[in-house]
């Protein structure tokens, strides 16, 4: 069982927290424009916009869903997702780009930045899952329990592991966002299960005894990965440059 933990005291002042986060929008950014520019999308000014631009639909997205189905003073993982999907394929077409291998350099990126953004997670505690005396429990006041977060945070090397060999074999556009959305989507489908009804604000949200999150993974990632990689459209959209990572 894992004992209780939290962030460690910096100095002047600065919350971990917050520079986890940061953190996060940084490595997803570099890791994205690099990316892009290996896979010949464009100038470096729209990769620039494009990489930029996504992420603010996808924080735009995250707060709004999370005042819709959290009452606000949420953020919301499945908003994001949904915030950065509008937001990629408005702005691919707006800049001239493919969109599939828009897709495939933000899907690539995700899990480089989304291992830091989950580590403040992990550190914050601010996902409880039920109670339980698993060895990947967590010690909380008041009972040992999951740790949606941690274990989400643990398993996101996986997916980084997961996009760099993908990557490396992909004949085709799509192919990363593909896989990803199939992995990242059946990981947090599960994990949703585990959701904590007894703590916190009290029980999330559900319909059809599905959180937001599993709608999103049921009826949006998983779909849109299979469809990715089986469909013929795909197959069909001009290949960028083949780049190794």
């Amino acid at each position: 069982m894992i004992p209780w933990f939290t962030f460690p005291t910096l100095p002047f002042g600065l919350q971990a927290f917050g520079l986890l986060l940061t953190l996060s929008v940084i490595v997803n950014h570099l890791v994205m424009v690099r990316r892009a520019r290996l896979l010949g999308l464009g100038s470096k000014g729209a990769i620039e916009a494009l990489a930029i631009g996504t992420v603010i639909a996808a924080i735009v997205g995250a707060y709004g869903v999370g005042r819709l189905v959290g009452g606000g003073g949420t953020l919301s993982s499945a908003g994001g997702c949904l915030g950065g999907l509008v937001g990629l394929v408005l702005l691919a077409r707006a800049l001239r780009m493919p969109v599939l291998g828009a897709s495939d350099a933000i899907a690539f990126a995700f899990p480089f930045g989304w291992f830091f953004a989950r580590a403040a997670c992990a550190f914050a505690h601010d996902h409880p899952g039920r109670l339980s005396t698993s060895f990947f429990a967590v010690r909380y006041p008041g009972g040992a329990r999951f740790d949606l977060g941690l274990l989400e945070w643990m398993a996101t090397p996986l997916l980084v592991g997961l996009v760099v060999v993908v990557s490396r074999r992909a004949a085709r556009p799509g192919v990363v966002t593909g896989v990803l959305a199939l992995a990242y989507g059946a990981l947090r489908f599960g994990l949703d299960f585990l959701r904590a009804e007894d703590f916190g604000r009290g029980p999330d949200p559900r319909w059809l005894g599905l959180t937001a999150a599993q709608g999103v993974c049921l009826g949006v990632l998983i779909p849109a990965g299979l469809v990715l990689l089986v469909s013929e459209s795909a197959r069909r959209e001009p290949v960028t440059r083949r780049a190794s990572s």
